[in-house]
């Protein structure tokens, strides 16, 4: 009788439950969920500390040209600011377009933009959203406008740039926008 309970004992030991089953299933799906969202944040991160600043440069020098071709916000806003006075600067958003949709350039406002930069460059750029530094080339038959800070004289080692195109009295002009940094891994 004796040799049976042992037997019995030891073909107890050998059973397989299917809860036990499920329930190492879940733990391992658990750990392998933990292990792969871990990695990805790791990559992510990883992504944007090599190549972020200059995908963000790029997207925001292609931003910078479509706010200037466009009227701003609001469309009159070159008669709201006074160019002398950079608190003045905040409730805009400045475009050069004469009206909505148009490719016609405002003398009045590219003429205060360029008041503007040459007042306040850091709060100007704000206003067409550059947080880099800029340097913004108009050229095109009588025109020749520069504003901001050259890239090639302050020492520029990243540099990305957007080509518009667009009129001023009827003239074609290009508008070239370049951002730039004198840093190759941080934001300036």
């Amino acid at each position: 009788m004796q040799i049976k309970r042992i037997e019995e004992r030891g073909k107890l030991k050998a059973q397989f439950w299917s809860f036990d089953l499920v329930f190492a299933m879940i733990i391992f799906m658990a750990a392998i969920t933990i292990l792969a969202i871990t990695w990805l944040n790791i990559s992510n991160q990883l992504s944007v500390s090599n190549g972020g600043i200059a995908t963000l440069m790029q997207l925001q020098a292609q931003q910078i040209g479509k706010n200037l071709v466009s009227q701003g916000n609001p469309g009159n806003w070159d008669s709201v600011v006074n160019s002398s006075l950079p608190s003045t600067y905040s409730n805009i958003a400045a475009g050069l377009a004469s009206s909505q949709g148009s490719s016609s350039l405002s003398s009045q406002k590219l003429y205060t933009l360029l008041s503007m930069v040459n007042n306040n460059y850091s709060e100007a750029g704000l206003t067409f959203g550059a947080t880099y530094d800029y340097y913004i080339i108009i050229n095109g038959g009588p025109f020749n406008i520069t504003m901001g800070r050259n890239p090639i004289t302050n020492g520029a080692v990243t540099t990305f740039i957007s080509t518009r195109s667009a009129f001023i009295n009827g003239i074609p002009v290009i508008i070239k926008v370049y951002l730039w940094s004198s840093s190759t891994s941080s934001a300036s």
